[in-house]
């Protein structure tokens, strides 16, 4: 037998259920396990458990499984959401969107008193049953009749956000575009752009981001979250050595421009990183950092919070613009230093010269992470 293992989000991970679960279905089968989402790599990385899971896989959570079911007789979906309610329709909106002949597993919240492990599929394989005695959750089938959460109001598509809380920031595709004022939030799409929320309000420079960086969006397939990127706190500050050492004499250098979540695909070779935003920034150091590659970001103090604790790789530098200048930079550090996506540079101190230089008129302060050294 071989099962496969598709962790979400990075609760499920922090709270040790997913490293618990990997290692009862080990005893019972061959196991892969894959990340899927940027924060949950992140916790891998925390928990030091990459060895175990894999963190490179780009796929999302419905293309994982589509894959993994090709070559397992069972596939496990592990998720933390929120609230039940928010889980259970996370798994109800990945299970739509696969079409496999083996049975899908959904744990959600395992610990919690409300947890379950909801089954789809046929015949409900007896490790299944044993996982669930091991937990001491409940197996349930899916409810057949649910409330859609996209559905059609003329030229209007509207999509029902679940699990929001009351001055949570929401973010669409990476990019923050409005806060909850209610727990009943709906976004309101028309021509792939974000016109309204019904429960919230709206941030519109988020969504002018939104469709400058990304274009029309897709409501359906759309990553929306909302509230803090990571709930649950890191225990230990880190003290690795870099995963996915490249030796180098020159500085490879890569640009994250307002899309964090591709950080771990983007910065695998590079010596250097180049972030563009604030959340962007936040989000991508905080990676970086376990990697051990050292980041330039260019902030204008626009920040969401969505990451409540940021942190930067020694030698990282901070550079903050004058408000609505992050981008204008970042477009101008693009088109002057990045004609291919991985130059290489003389050095690190080079390349910050010259962006310091480029940045100039419109910086209003520079932080430095120093290098600690003996002496």
């Amino acid at each position: 037998m071989k099962y496969g293992i598709i962790i979400h989000g990075p609760e499920i991970i922090d709270s040790g259920w997913a490293g618990k679960i990997i290692q009862l279905l080990s005893a019972r089968a061959d196991v892969y396990a894959v990340a899927a989402g940027t924060m949950c790599k992140l916790a891998v990385l925390d928990s030091f458990l990459e060895d175990l899971i894999d963190i490179w896989s780009l796929s999302k959570p419905s293309e994982a499984i589509t894959e993994l079911a090709k070559e397992c007789d069972c596939v496990f979906l592990l998720n933390h959401g929120k609230t039940i309610e928010s889980g259970t329709v996370f798994g109800n909106m990945v299970a739509d969107r696969v079409d496999i002949e083996v049975p899908l597993v959904h744990v959600e919240r395992p610990g919690n008193l409300d947890g379950k492990v909801i089954h789809r599929g046929q015949n409900v394989n007896s490790d299944v049953y044993w996982l669930c005695r091991k937990l001491g959750m409940p197996l349930v089938y899916p409810e057949i009749a649910r409330q859609p959460s996209i559905r059609k109001n003329d030229n209007k598509t509207i999509r029902m956000i679940s699990g929001v809380l009351p001055g949570e920031s929401i973010m669409v595709n990476g990019l923050v575009i409005g806060y909850a004022n209610t727990e009943d939030v709906e976004l309101i799409f028309e021509d792939g752009i974000i016109i309204a929320i019904k429960g919230g309000q709206l941030k519109k420079h988020g969504v002018e981001k939104l469709a400058s960086y990304i274009g029309k969006i897709d409501p359906e397939n759309a990553w929306i979250k909302s509230g803090n990127l990571r709930r649950t706190p890191v225990l230990e500050s880190m003290n690795r050595e870099r995963i996915d050492v490249h030796k180098h004499q020159l500085c490879r250098a890569v640009i994250i421009n307002h899309e964090a979540e591709r950080t771990f695909e983007l910065a695998r070779k590079a010596d250097l990183a180049i972030s563009v935003g604030d959340d962007t920034t936040a989000i991508a150091g905080s990676i970086l950092k376990r990697l051990e590659i050292p980041l330039i970001g260019i902030t204008d103090g626009d920040r969401d919070n969505v990451l409540v604790d940021a942190e930067y790789c020694e030698g990282s530098t901070i550079i903050q613009v004058e408000r609505g200048c992050d981008d204008i930079v970042g477009e101008q550090i693009k088109d002057s230093f990045f004609p291919t996506s991985l130059p290489e540079f003389p050095s690190k101190s080079y390349l910050e010269e010259q962006i310091l230089d480029l940045a100039k008129f419109h910086i209003r302060h520079v932080i430095f992470y120093p290098i600690e050294s003996n002496y």
